[in-house]
């Protein structure tokens, strides 16, 4: 079984809290996961998983770990 993980960016760039984002691990075959936050420098930029989705559909699956994470399973490798 594979144990993916990925985190992005919650707060905006001119935000105090940009350095603080969200960060999930899960596995793929037993689908248990993890959220927390965790510290990414402002100089470190992350892969958007989620940037060729509409705007709406992106706001949609940042609301909803249980949804991000089942997309993300199906859409990255």
């Amino acid at each position: 079984m594979a144990v993916r993980s990925y985190v992005y960016r919650y707060h905006p760039v001119e935000s105090p809290n940009y350095e603080r984002c969200i960060g999930l691990s899960w596995c793929s075959g037993c689908h248990v996961y993890t959220g927390t936050m965790v510290h990414v420098s402002r100089r470190e930029a992350l892969t958007d998983a989620l940037a060729a989705l509409p705007a709406e559909e992106r706001d949609r699956l940042r609301h909803s770990e249980v949804g991000l994470i089942e997309y993300l399973d199906r859409h990255t490798s």
